[in-house]
């Protein structure tokens, strides 16, 4: 056992350096992508340059379309070729880093407030699982007796107030929350509490689940 779980801990704390190095990986790849690209944009009119310079030289293109040679080799030899490939130049170097602006802003804009979100919905959730941690403590000490077919009332309101928001959460831990919720919603008598009982009591473990993703949250947005 105490093999099995070493290897478990030693595989999720690899695929965990593994996940590190990938947002790593993606944040240098997309840095040199920023640096680069006006190299990449002036390679791609040199030799959109030198294309239009060797059809102005090229024999078959005289012989095919002898019109249309004589107006590439005439713009060729103008000054206005040259004027216009460094207004082209210029022109493209600053509608990409226009773009990449853009793009970027949007992008660390976009994931702030999906963090912001999550950290609320996160919040709201905790508090509500608090009040029925609290009742499930309350009803885990009583007997069927002592309620005298007395009402069971769990909060739900935080989770049908946030609505479809909930699925920024990641996909298991919504599932989870999908099935408890729906327990807490139909349980209103203690024959209702003692059939959903085994997932009332999986509480605990949620709510230690949605802490460990506030943390990891919460050090992203420090990252920012």
């Amino acid at each position: 056992m105490k093999l099995a779980r070493l290897f478990f801990r030693l595989c999720f704390l690899s695929g965990r350096s593994f996940r590190r190095c990938l947002r790593m990986l993606r944040k240098l790849l997309l840095v040199l992508a920023i640096f680069f690209s006006p190299f990449i944009v002036f390679l791609t009119l040199v030799i959109n340059r030198e294309i239009i310079r060797y059809l102005a030289r090229a024999y078959w293109l005289t012989v095919f379309l002898p019109g249309a040679a004589d107006i590439i080799r005439r713009d060729v030899n103008s000054n206005w070729f040259t004027t216009g490939f460094n207004q082209a130049v210029l022109g493209g170097l600053l509608t990409l880093y226009g773009v990449i602006v853009t793009v970027w802003y949007y992008h660390t804009t976009r994931q702030q407030e999906v963090a912001e979100k999550r950290l609320f919905i996160i919040e709201e959730l905790l508090e509500e699982l608090k009040r029925n941690r609290r009742v499930l403590d309350e009803l885990s000490k009583h007997s069927s007796r002592s309620l005298r077919g007395g009402k069971i009332t769990f909060s739900v309101g935080a989770w049908e107030r946030l609505g479809a928001d909930v699925a920024l959460l990641p996909r298991r831990l919504h599932m989870r929350l999908s099935v408890l919720y729906a327990c807490l919603g139909d349980c209103s008598s203690w024959s209702d509490f003692q059939n959903r009982r085994a997932t009332l009591e999986r509480i605990p473990d949620v709510m230690a689940e949605l802490n460990r993703l506030r943390s990891r949250l919460s050090k992203q947005e420090l990252d920012y």
